[in-house]
């Protein structure tokens, strides 16, 4: 497992076990190229109390911030609204696409999941995750924004 997986790998632990409330996660140990948290615990408010979150992570992550995460297709609020900012239907991230969250066909691993921007101004990775930013911050990024979309 080269240096980049590694820490993947770490972060992912240490994700799971601040911000999974079953302390699962998975990831792809091959390339780096995405991570569940599972069972990540939602504020009161939704249609569910737990969703699992799936962030897809740059090639050159931690150095560049992923600027996407996604939650389950049928997450809404309790009263069935869907949540500002969650773009319903499956989602490029395409910069070059004519609108950055317009509707396209999804591949096939990704029916099921709803993209969300994360909208990263600050990004400063340090050697140690949990002295710099990390999958910690950007955790920590998803919990405030599925606070505030709930209002």
């Amino acid at each position: 497992m080269d240096a980049r997986l590694k820490r993947i790998h770490y972060e992912v632990a240490l994700a799971a076990v601040r911000y999974s409330r079953t302390h699962s996660a998975d990831f792809d140990d091959e390339s780096g190229s995405w991570v569940i948290i599972k069972d990540f615990p939602l504020p009161a408010g939704y249609n569910y109390e737990t969703t699992d979150i799936l962030v897809l992570l740059p090639p050159n992550y931690p150095q560049t911030p992923p600027d996407w995460f996604y939650v389950d297709d049928n997450l809404r609020l309790a009263d069935g609204r869907r949540p500002s900012h969650v773009f319903y239907g499956q989602t490029t991230h395409d910069p070059n696409a004519r609108s950055a969250n317009r509707a396209v066909d999804a591949p096939p691993q990704m029916k099921g999941w709803t993209g969300c921007c994360l909208h990263i101004r600050s990004w400063q990775p340090a050697p140690n995750p949990v002295e710099g930013h990390s999958l910690l911050s950007v955790c920590e990024l998803i919990r405030g924004a599925l606070e505030r979309w709930r209002k």
